[in-house]
């Protein structure tokens, strides 16, 4: 899979692909996961993967599964740890031991439904966390993990569904899902439309009026 010349656009170019090849107006757009390390919401860390699912749940339900070992264990070289949490969780459900054997793993990241707690620990490794908002508190007093690579909804707010091995792109934008039978159609539609729009950023600072510019390389 060619994710190495998927590295080179962003997620607002990724997103901008895929509306354009009809996947709606949430384009696989999980909105309000910020970037918390290797720092808040600055820099110029992306990373891009194949989603490693887990799925929380309360820590009170007995009906759900329990995984055979670990996620952070279960979790492949290369990928992107992908979690949901309940939506009421006030907990951190990664901390700095997490990120640690991720690490370790060889995977590029993880991304957050939730909270993230250890801020200095992820950043002293350097290990990209994406997440909702931070807590103090653990992951063990009020949910744990239930499943793994199995598909999750993300966000409170977009009903997005991460398959597992979804390509999943995040940077200081935000994060962005790709169905993996869309990756090259996406690639060769974020090349196309990033030639244009460098043309048009030229053309900008270079005095050109918005109307004109767009009329002359859009068409619009």
């Amino acid at each position: 899979m060619p994710l190495d010349r998927l590295k080179k656009f962003s997620t607002c170019e990724i997103a901008d692909a895929l509306i354009k090849l009809g996947k709606g107006p949430w384009a696989g757009y999980i909105p309000d996961i910020e970037l918390w390390s290797p720092t808040y919401c600055e820099g110029d860390t992306r990373i891009v993967g194949p989603a490693f699912t887990v799925k929380m749940v309360e820590k009170s339900d007995t009906t759900s599964p329990v995984p055979k070992e670990h996620f952070a264990d279960a979790a492949h070289e290369g990928s992107v740890i992908v979690i949901s949490a309940p939506s009421d969780a006030k907990n951190a459900v990664w901390g700095g031991l997490m990120s640690a054997r991720a690490k370790s793993k060889g995977c590029q990241g993880v991304v957050i439904d939730g909270n993230v707690r250890d801020l200095n620990e992820h950043r002293q490794m350097n290990f990209p966390v994406f997440a909702r908002s931070h807590s103090i508190l653990p992951q063990n007093a009020f949910v744990r993990p239930s499943e793994v690579q199995v598909p999750i909804t993300l966000s409170r707010e977009s009903p997005v569904v991460v398959q597992p091995g979804d390509i999943i792109v995040a940077d200081l934008d935000g994060i962005v899902a790709i169905p993996q039978d869309l990756v090259e159609q996406v690639i060769i539609n974020c090349e196309k439309y990033v030639a244009i729009d460098d043309q048009c950023m030229k053309a900008l600072k270079e005095g050109h009026g918005v109307k004109e510019t767009f009329a002359k390389y859009r068409g619009t």
